[in-house]
């Protein structure tokens, strides 16, 4: 499934910009901590928000994540 990581304002949790877009069959839910590395750095996030989209037969995910 598509998933895409979006980072979250920290202080209105609107989305901001995106952070990174990946295929799993994980599924991510509030409060899972990730890290992202690219280009040599490592970011490490919070979930703070999952929604589940069920489109076209597929299913993608949308996270909202903090910095930690």
């Amino acid at each position: 499934m598509k998933v895409e990581i979006y980072e979250a304002d920290p202080f209105t949790q609107r989305k901001d910009k995106l952070l990174t877009t990946l295929n799993t069959d994980y599924r991510f839910q509030k409060g899972d901590e990730i890290f992202l590395e690219e280009g040599g750095k490592a970011v490490k996030v919070r979930v703070s928000y999952v929604q589940v989209r069920v489109k076209g037969g597929g299913v993608e995910q949308e996270l909202l994540a903090l910095r930690i």
